[in-house]
């Protein structure tokens, strides 16, 4: 990568509280936003960091 590091987020988690569920969202272009429809909302947050991880469609990575 270099000398140096540029910090963007790629990804945001959020939590819903009246249905006790984690929802995952991605970040386009104009840095807004938008839910990831692949991967339904739930009460496991580590199933959601395991999509992101796995990236299947190269949208959170690249």
């Amino acid at each position: 990568m270099g000398s140096e590091w540029t910090r963007l987020p790629v990804a945001r988690l959020r939590y819903t509280k009246s249905t006790g569920t984690w929802t995952l969202y991605y970040r386009d272009r104009n840095l807004r936003f938008h839910r990831y429809d692949l991967a339904p909302p739930t009460s496991n947050m580590a199933d959601l960091l395991d999509e992101l991880d796995r990236d299947p469609t190269a949208i959170f990575w690249g």
